[in-house]
Parts: C-alpha cells; structure tokens; sequence
C-alpha cells in the first residue's frame, strides 16, 4: 500500500503548474482514440489550489467543435454531475447539446479531478462495499464511524494527497483554469446536477467570465443536515409515489394489481434481515435496495424497476454479477469534501432516521440519508454556504417537479435568492431536464444562443 502511495506521490508531483494567476498553455488538441471526431487533452492544475507550487495533476478534457464554425457563438462548457460522472465519456458517446447548440458552440467537457480519466481516487473494492446496516441501533452511529475512517484511510493511502482536494470549489477553480487555457474571455456553462454545486461556486468566484449559466437539477448547498436529509427523503418518496401510481393504472408494470408499497416494504424488511438476495445470489442489504431504487426513478426507469423489485420478491436468479475490479472510485469523498454531517452520536443518528421516515414512510431514506452515513465525524473542506452570486449574467434554472435526487422546493430556493434567475420547471418525472422534450431543449437553447431567458416562474407540460 505504501507503494502505491509513494507512486502516485511521484506522479502528482513530477511537474509544477503555472502560477495561480499566469494563463495556462492552451490545450494540445488530438482526435480521440476511442471517436476521432472529439478532440482530447489534457490542462495540468494544481492538486491543491492554494499552495500550487506543491503538485499537480493532469485534467482530462474533451471537445466537439462547433459544426458551423463560421455561425460559432463560442465556448460551452459542460460540468457533469454525480459526482463522479465523465464528461469526456459523455462527449464520445454524443454531442450532449441539440444539434442547434453543437453548431455554433465548441462543446467542451472534463472528468473532474479524482475521477474517470483524471487522476481517480483508488479505494479497496471491498471495503467500499461492505457497508454495514445504515439502520439505527445501539452502536451503530460507532460502526458507521468506524468503516468511514477505514475506508477513508484506504482511498488516502491508495491516492496520495489528492484524496484532501476533491472539494467543488477545487472543481470550480479547475474550470477557471481551462477557460484561461482555452482563451476565452467568456464562457458559457451548462452544469447538471452534482456538477451544480461547482457551478455556483464558479458564479460566485468567477461569474464576470460568463456569458451564459444554466444549472439542472440544482443541488442546495447551502442546506443543513436536517434540510439535506429530509428533503431529499421527500423527494425520493413522491417520485416513488408516481411510480407505484403507475403501476395501479398500467397493465405493462409487472406489479399490477399489487400494492406496490407494500411489496416494497416487505423487501426492506427483508434486507434488514439480512434475508434479501439478488439476481447474482449476493446479499442485498437496505442501503442497496434503497440506492437502486432512486437511481431507477432518474430517467424514469417505472417498468424496469417493477421487473425488479418482482424478481426480488421472487428470489428470481440471473447472471452471476461480474467480478469486481480491485480498487474503485468512491464518490462519497466528493459528497463530505462538500458537507459534513451534523450527527455526533447514536442519538443524533436516529432523531435523523426518524425525521426521514416521517416524510418516506417506504425509501426511508433518499440521496442524503445514502451519503450521509459516509460523511459522520468529517470536516468539510468547503463547508455548506448559500451562493452568493456577484457579477454573473442572468441565470437559467431547470429543475422537474418530480426529482428523486435534487427536490424542486431546491431549485425555488436559489431562484429566490438570484434576482436575476428565471426557474423553467418540468413539470413531469425524473432527474435531468434539458433534453426532456422539444419544450425544454427549446427554452434552454433559446437562453444559450440568444440570452433569452422565458418568464421568471415558466413550465413545461410532462411528457
């Protein structure tokens, strides 16, 4: 382990960045391997922006030219989400724009440090996923703590000092970086979900660089433990709500016919159990069932997660789950970089439980409770503040009404405390709302070519 330490010391540090404040040598642009027509490369920032001279690490970064260079507006920048998400894998995969917007911007994305291409955290496959019950009971704030710390440790010594530097306003400050290193006076950015927090610290250090902004699917930094948790419980419960609605009225959900909550309920109780299986034949505990559960409710998946949540039911087997590779990427450092959790005690850690089921009487749990375990006795290395936007453009929001991740009451929040914001809500299901339908690719495309904003409160039907 003190190898793989010592080597990946080696590699951040082998060379210095530029100063803090001197522009960047543009990027040396090349076809990609894997899609010649994206342009890839790579920027080198420092591991920890305020001491730059003390290592660095190499960004990955993808670009589509615009199709019509001669109509070229400028530069869009795409901040994914997750966290974790690959911007450059999601250039390979497609334009990530309407064929307006690819036209006449240079679509530009990156893997956010610590993930993908660019320098991932390493921690042992193992530890991450033995994740013991997340249910409260006596001792279980200490065990919680304990596997944190393990795990913790691991992806430290696994990935060297970068692990203390996974924080969104590093994120932000890495943007900042490629702009200067594109040679833009001004971009334009588009930051979707997780990849929100990065962009609103981007407007709040740098918001006279933009030309445009549009966050989708906003997350609230600015919440409270009590905020974060119960909200995002909520929200996770009303679009599993629409989804057992569904099934009472279609006859395509697997689960016609049947009390959805109830089925649900009972594979929770079975997970707690330690009673509950999945198609490979592994242990599915709550935290698992609770996870799959939301992530389906993204797109919305409504008929593959009835199939699902049967094939539970029925002990139904599959395929055997591939072998997992030795050391993975572990999100949760980039969640605690960003928030610490205000839970100090077995007490504290079921009064929490308990606010949560008040509002999701089935998930009992929404993103917030599934990170939140990871983040006990941590110190936030960019602790949560609300935004304080300065010099930005008028802002466009995007948010669905019906968001299992990021509750539409976040995406009002923020509205009301830019002036300049106009909020288009969706007013259908899922996470992610440009490119939901001609309505919302309209609105927002309008907004990135022309700065047209639509009316501070504006809605598209559901599709």
């Amino acid at each position: 382990m003190r190898a793989v330490a010592s080597a990946l010391g080696v590699l951040l540090t082998a060379a210095t960045t530029a100063p803090a404040g001197a522009a960047p040598s543009g990027p040396a642009w090349r076809p990609c391997p894997e899609n010649q027509q994206v342009q890839c490369a790579a920027i080198r920032v420092p591991v920890d922006w305020s001491r730059p001279g003390a290592g660095s690490l190499d960004l990955a970064v993808a670009r589509r030219p615009a199709t019509d260079p001669a109509a070229r507006v400028g530069t869009l920048v795409l901040l994914p989400g997750g966290p974790g998400s690959s911007g450059v894998d999601q250039l390979l995969a497609g334009p990530a724009a309407s064929a307006q917007v690819a036209s006449r911007f240079d679509v530009v994305s990156f893997d956010p440090r610590g993930f993908g291409r660019s320098h991932p955290l390493r921690c042992d496959s193992r530890l991450v996923g033995d994740v013991p019950d997340i249910a409260p009971g006596p001792g279980r704030y200490d065990r919680l703590r304990r596997h944190d710390r393990e795990v913790d440790a691991d992806c430290r010594a696994r990935s060297g000092p970068l692990a203390d530097h996974v924080d969104s306003a590093s994120v932000a400050r890495d943007v900042e970086a490629l702009r200067r290193s594109l040679g833009q006076q001004r971009i334009s950015l588009y930051a979707v979900s997780y990849g929100t927090v990065a962009g609103q610290e981007y407007a709040e250090r740098y918001g006279a660089h933009l030309r445009a902004l549009v966050l989708d699917s906003v997350f609230d930094h600015a919440a409270d433990t009590r905020g974060f948790l119960t909200s995002t419980a909520a929200a996770a419960e009303d679009s599993f709500d629409g989804f057992a609605r569904w099934c009472d009225r279609d006859q395509r959900c697997a689960l016609h016919g049947q009390d959805v909550g109830a089925v649900y309920d009972g594979l929770r109780e079975r997970a707690g159990r330690g009673e509950l299986t999945g198609p490979d034949g592994g242990r599915v505990g709550m935290f698992e069932l609770s996870r799959g559960t939301t992530t389906a409710l993204y797109r919305p998946d409504w008929p593959g997660l009835a199939d699902r949540l049967r094939a539970l039911r029925d002990g139904r087997r599959g395929p055997g789950a591939a072998p997992a590779p030795p050391t993975t990427a572990y999100p949760a450092e980039a969640v605690c970089a960003d928030r610490g959790v205000d839970i100090r005690s077995d007490r504290d850690y079921e009064r929490d439980w308990r606010w949560q089921h008040e509002v999701a009487p089935h998930l009992l749990i929404g993103q917030g409770g599934q990170a939140a375990w990871g983040c006990l006795d941590r110190t936030a290395a960019n602790p949560p503040h609300p935004p304080e936007f300065g010099a930005t453009p008028p802002v466009l929001l995007l948010q669905s009404r019906h968001d299992p991740a990021t509750p539409h009451r976040w995406a009002t929040d923020l509205a009301r405390r830019v002036p300049t914001a106009a909020l288009l809500t969706y007013d259908g299901w899922g996470h992610g709302v440009y490119g939901r339908d001609r309505c919302t690719v309209d609105v927002a495309d309008r907004y990135l070519l022309d700065l047209r904003l639509p009316p501070r409160h504006a809605h598209c039907p559901a599709a």
